[in-house]
């Protein structure tokens, strides 16, 4: 069992429709996805680790890295990823962490 570690998670997926796979040159059938990381400690999630995309065509099942992405696909991941955002419970741990320490703090006043 691992104590600590890095997880990732599907934020946010589309099919675009003015893709064309390079692979199959099929239109309409290119996913891309929003990857986000995050690291966690006895699974429960401390901080982001960021985002990354990963896109497949549905047809040929052919995938892209971002890195390998074709300009067009990139351009769809890069519209994408603006639109997306870090999910709060990325940072349960320390809202935890930080409540515990603001009740401790103020219970010695109450």
């Amino acid at each position: 069992m691992f104590l600590a570690g890095k997880k990732s998670t599907i934020l946010k997926s589309e099919t675009s429709k003015n893709i064309t796979c390079p692979e199959c040159n099929t239109q309409k059938s290119t996913k891309v996805s929003i990857l986000g990381f995050y690291k966690h400690l006895f699974h429960v999630p401390f901080i982001s680790g960021g985002k990354s995309g990963i896109s497949e065509c549905n047809k040929c099942k052919h995938k892209y890295n971002l890195k390998d992405m074709p300009v067009a696909i990139k351009l769809a991941y890069f519209e994408l990823k603006e639109t997306t955002k870090t999910p709060i419970w990325f940072f349960t741990g320390l809202i935890v962490i930080k409540s515990l320490v603001l009740i401790k703090i103020f219970s010695k006043y109450i």
